[in-house]
């Protein structure tokens, strides 16, 4: 059999972007139940990660951070202030900056969904032990321009 070649491989890599982005959609649709009778998305969750992790920053730059817009962060921090995972918090700084601050039940959603990303990063990083830091970077590099092509696709249609 012929080794593939460079089309080939393009449209392997980019049939398998679409595989994961359509599989990563579906979860995105699927609330969980940690246990409290609360359903909480995917989306969600990212939202508490990232402010369990950045307690410092503003709605702006976790917007930024998980790359949607700040009014997508501000429904998704009514939601979860509704559901009383999250709480808005002024900075004495200036008043017109706000930062978001976990409940407890915010917390125990943040560590649940932190052991959840430890069980998935294990056998990335099994994956990852077996690739030279140059396979690594390649593997990075084009992560990347990939991430561009969406961004310049995202700008297509606005």
């Amino acid at each position: 059999m012929d080794k593939p070649g460079l089309d080939e491989k393009v449209d392997s890599l980019i049939e398998g972007g679409i595989r994961i982005l359509n599989k990563a959609y579906a979860l995105e649709k699927k609330p969980v139940d940690i246990g409290h009778g609360v359903l909480l998305y995917p989306s969600e969750f990212h939202l508490i990660e990232a402010v369990g992790k950045n307690p410092a920053e503003n709605m702006t730059s976790i917007a930024y951070r998980l790359g949607v817009t700040k009014g997508a962060i501000s429904q998704m921090v009514k939601k979860l202030e509704k559901k009383g995972l999250v709480e808005k918090v002024r900075t004495p700084e200036n008043k017109k900056e706000i930062t978001l601050k976990l409940t407890e039940f915010g917390k125990e959603a943040f560590e649940w969904h932190r052991s959840l990303h430890e069980l998935m990063e294990a056998g990335i990083r099994r994956e990852l032990e077996k690739m030279s830091d140059t396979e690594i970077e390649a593997f990075l590099r084009v992560y990347g321009h990939l991430e561009g092509m969406l961004d310049r696709c995202i700008e297509g249609y606005r």
